[in-house]
């Protein structure tokens, strides 16, 4: 379905800048392997601010690849009676569609979609200035920059080739976290929300799987788990949905499945 592809990598990238909420994270690749990484705290790439420099000056000059977590993008699904199969009347049709719900001025926004199974749609947006900013920072600094993606999409990715695939994945930050149902492998129902504590976040997912079982009629029990802070973190969040009844999958998705082209 090529859920990750915001912008088609031109070349593979050999290295990944990881744009978490409060974080941002270098990540050397070998081909598909992950040689190096490299944490940095308190680092809010999102916001087009200061921190681009920070980032920028550890990275060396090659194919680079820049990934964002949920938090700047907006997810919506559409269900239409039939779908145009021509691509100018689909995107017509879906525009239309998100203008009936979406407050802003679309044109100031990246609009992507992608046709899934029942005549639905997955609608992504993000602001252009996004992009925009961080393709200026590139080259200024002269580095190439092939690649800008989104963690959560690369983990979708993953779905159709997993050999016993989740109800459901987590994908947990600091401050966000943001949880994806799935069907026949492909996504219907996607929520973010902003986490604190441990607790809370256990607390929101229960509240976030009791809603789509009551609305679409569905039993969401399992679940992948990918967390960008801590194995404890990981551990106590497992903990806390073990007792609400919810089985974490060992998928074996490696250190990073929010990497495009990392097993």
């Amino acid at each position: 379905m090529g859920l990750s592809d915001l912008f088609l990598p031109e070349r593979r990238p050999r290295q990944i800048v990881f744009a978490g909420d409060r974080h941002a994270e270098i990540i050397r690749l070998h081909g598909r392997r992950a040689t190096e990484r490299a944490r940095l705290e308190g680092v809010v790439l999102a916001d087009c601010g200061s921190c681009w420099p920070e980032v920028l000056e550890r990275l060396q000059p090659v194919d680079t690849g820049v990934v964002f977590s949920a938090v700047p993008f907006i997810y919506n699904f559409f269900e239409f009676d039939r779908l145009p199969w021509k691509k100018k009347a689909l995107r017509e049709l879906v525009t239309w569609r998100l203008q009936k719900i979406f407050p802003d001025n679309i044109e100031s926004y990246d609009h992507r979609f992608y046709t899934l199974p029942g005549k639905k749609v997955f609608s992504i947006l993000v602001r252009k200035s996004l992009p925009d900013a961080v393709e200026e920072a590139f080259r200024a600094r002269g580095i190439p920059l092939t690649f800008i993606g989104n963690s959560t999409m690369e983990i979708a990715r993953r779905l159709p080739r997993a050999g016993a695939a989740p109800d459901f994945f987590i994908e947990s930050d600091r401050a966000s976290c943001t949880v994806v149902f799935q069907q026949r492998r492909a996504p219907f129902y996607i929520r973010k929300f902003k986490s604190g504590s441990g607790t809370d976040t256990v607390e929101e997912v229960g509240k976030t799987v009791g809603f789509v079982r009551g609305q679409y009629g569905v039993e969401p029990r399992r679940y992948w788990l990918v967390d960008h802070q801590d194995e404890a973190a990981a551990a106590a969040l497992e903990a806390g949905l073990g007792g609400a009844g919810l089985l974490r999958l060992r998928a074996g998705l490696g250190a990073a499945p929010h990497i495009p082209g990392h097993p």
